[in-house]
């Protein structure tokens, strides 16, 4: 099953693969900053900083994972000082945030698109809710309560269940989102704090992150039963997946290394040292290398692919966090 950041190579492979690979144009790296709320670009062919970009919006847990592109502007959100959360809408051509609607109070963690674009879903940890805002009025057209501190969001290739971790209450749950009602829930164990989740390529399996654990579970996507429990680093906050599916790159927080897992044996294989503070992971789409982001030394961090090791640590802004790998859309 094709999906999610696999996103990049459809809906944004359909649409700027082909045009890039005729005019010759590089892929490029997005990494969002946090702090200094601008946007580092970066040229993937050379592995080198074109620019860094004013956005005017503190951006956090976008990633390439997601399915966040509807043709024309990507969708993620903002935490805003008050504690409230606005889901807003970026124009990569211009660096531009184009579009706000206010959901609720945060943190949020995570936007997804449905399939057929229309509508942007957001967890909002602090009202204890999914939010689904109509990405063509912006209007919230679908809202359902959940439990303690929704953390992150994450959904099937077909678009028919999302899942998510309700961090304060040590559970993951899975919605589905036609009727936008909670179908089944599992505990993580007493003390665990799932962080954040993935489902994997095939769809079959939920990677969830327990930061206070220390460790990745891996669910089965369909009963959400235990598959496999795999300790890692320190406060593991995420993963993401090679392109062809065979590893999963797991990120921390309070720690220097990226875990790389084998898909298939649900074994831990390498760690890459990269730097302190990682966050988001991205690949890029022919999977010859994988960037993240490390706000610990404000950079993004390198990894060749094939060899699993840090080739270069290229200078970002002030906090970099979110980051997707795309196609350019021009100059």
């Amino acid at each position: 099953m094709i999906r999610r950041g696999a996103a990049i190579l459809t809906i944004l492979g359909v649409l700027f693969w082909g045009l890039a690979a005729e005019s010759a144009q590089p892929v490029l790296a997005y990494v969002f900053n946090l702090g200094s709320k601008d946007v580092t670009i970066i040229n993937t062919a050379m592995n080198a900083k074109v620019r860094t970009k004013p956005l005017g919006a503190s951006v956090k847990w976008l990633t390439t994972e997601q399915d966040f592109f509807d043709g024309r502007l990507v969708w993620t959100y903002e935490d805003l000082p008050d504690g409230m959360v606005d889901v807003i809408a970026i124009d990569l051509q211009k660096i531009e945030v184009v579009r706000r609607v206010r959901v609720g109070k945060g943190p949020a963690h995570s936007v997804v698109l449905t399939p057929d674009r229309r509508q942007a879903v957001v967890n909002l940890a602090g009202d204890d809710k999914l939010v689904a805002v109509d990405t063509r009025t912006g209007q919230i057209v679908r809202e359902v309560a959940v439990g303690k501190f929704p953390c992150d969001l994450d959904r099937t290739g077909d678009g028919r269940f999302a899942y998510f971790p309700e961090r304060d209450q040590d559970t993951v749950a899975m919605v589905d989102l036609t009727t936008f009602q909670v179908v089944k829930r599992v505990s993580m164990g007493e003390g665990a704090r799932p962080h954040m989740l993935r489902v994997s390529p095939d769809g079959r399996f939920v990677w969830v992150q327990n930061a206070r654990a220390n460790t990745n579970v891996v669910l089965d996507a369909r009963t959400l039963d235990e598959v496999a429990v795999l300790p890692v680093g320190k406060a593991p906050v995420t993963n993401a997946f090679t392109p062809d599916g065979r590893f999963s790159y797991i990120s921390h927080s309070a720690d220097n290394f990226i875990s790389v897992v084998d898909t298939h044996t649900f074994k831990e294989v390498n760690r890459i040292r990269v730097a302190e503070g990682l966050t988001v992971i991205a690949f890029r789409p022919d999977g010859k290398f994988a960037y993240v982001a490390a706000t610990g030394v404000n950079g993004v961090g390198v990894i060749d692919v094939e060899r699993q090791k840090l080739v270069k640590l290229i200078p970002a802004g002030k906090q970099p966090w979110g980051l997707i790998v795309a196609p350019t859309q021009g100059k």
